[in-house]
């Protein structure tokens, strides 16, 4: 592991048991076993660091959304693919708020997910299998995705948002999907 990953490593560990106040330049050089010049010399403060960890958030989900398996059933794609952010937020509830907060000053962040996703909404209605257009199902499907992000952001029990967007997800599918085919 470089030394890069380590300190990075250290922080998300860091940040997941105790939030993003403890993330200290002095707390993530000891977990790490490095210096502070080490540590400024790869993130030149705290903000870069926090920034970096970040990044390498949005790098790791982007990757699981973009290596998810095609398979000839693009509803099961589509569960897949909403169950998977679902289970990356819970795993890494804090990185995952902080990912928000980025997502919400730069909203061009978010482009690739929306675009992953709306390629298996045209995959549905190349079957067949969609009950309105490609942009209103894509939309709709954005939107719950996002009221889901809501309830990571208001603290909601990992349970609570779990049932949440599992409830939200049979719905979307029972209007926009016909299951029968």
């Amino acid at each position: 592991m470089s030394t890069e990953d380590q300190i990075l490593s250290a922080a998300a560990e860091i940040l997941e048991r105790q939030g993003p106040e403890a993330v200290t330049t002095r707390a993530v050089c000891q977990a790490a076993g490095v210096t502070a010049p080490t540590l400024y010399h790869h993130f030149g403060d705290k903000s870069g660091l926090l920034r970096a960890l970040v990044f390498r958030g949005v790098e790791t989900f982007m990757t699981q959304k973009r290596t998810n398996r095609h398979t000839a059933d693009a509803l099961a794609d589509l569960k897949r693919g909403w169950n998977g952010w679902i289970a990356f937020a819970l795993e890494r509830p804090k990185l995952f708020r902080m990912m928000i907060d980025q997502t919400r000053s730069d909203p061009g962040a978010s482009r690739e997910a929306f675009g992953l996703m709306r390629a298996v909404v045209e995959r549905l209605e190349a079957q067949g299998r969609l009950t309105t257009d490609v942009d209103t199902a894509s939309r709709t499907i954005w939107a719950a995705s996002n009221g889901v992000l809501t309830l990571f952001l208001q603290d909601v029990p990992a349970a609570e948002i779990k049932r949440s967007s599992d409830i939200l997800l049979e719905a979307l599918v029972a209007r926009f999907v016909r299951t029968d085919q």
